[in-house]
């Protein structure tokens, strides 16, 4: 008779008993890596202080509404064009696209009047997706604000 033991290393069943629990263990080392890689954005470091602050927000927006400030925008392709109405002095105004989760897409930009008394607005990247838009004259005294999604084609701050 012949003798069919072969050692335990030749044989299947337990390669594959070790193996489940390495796919286990390389699987979530390679999570670790990218979960530390692509950490998500604390948008605000110091709750309290951005509470307050909220309150500051909610009288420069009413102040806008008391003055009867109101801004279309009007999207074509990687521009704004922003016609503000109320407003009699025409200087520069501060432009926010805040991102809703991404802070590297946040844009801030200065923008001065042309010919016409319209802002003109124009980025190098893609503008789509969901974002807070602020308008603000150089002085602070007023704010409009609004959450959009774009492309899109003409809306009312």
């Amino acid at each position: 008779m012949k003798d069919n033991k072969k050692s335990w290393f030749k044989q299947f069943w337990p390669w594959f008993l070790i193996g489940l629990p390495m796919v286990a263990v390389i699987g979530s080392v390679n999570l670790l890596f990218t979960a530390m890689d692509n950490k998500p954005h604390m948008v605000v470091d110091d709750y309290y202080a951005e509470g307050k602050a909220i309150n500051n927000d909610f009288a420069l927006i009413n102040k806008a509404k008391e003055l009867n400030i109101h801004a279309s925008v009007k999207q074509t392709e990687k521009q704004l064009l922003i016609s503000l109405q109320g407003v009699a002095d025409k200087s520069s105004i501060s432009f926010s696209l805040y991102h809703s989760t991404l802070a590297e897409r946040d844009i801030s930009a200065m923008l001065t009047a042309d010919a016409n008394g319209d802002y003109q607005f124009q980025s190098d990247q893609d503008l789509t997706g969901k974002w807070k838009l602020r308008i603000e004259p150089f002085d602070k005294s007023w704010r409009l604000q609004k959450t959009i999604t774009l492309p899109r084609d003409t809306f009312k701050l």
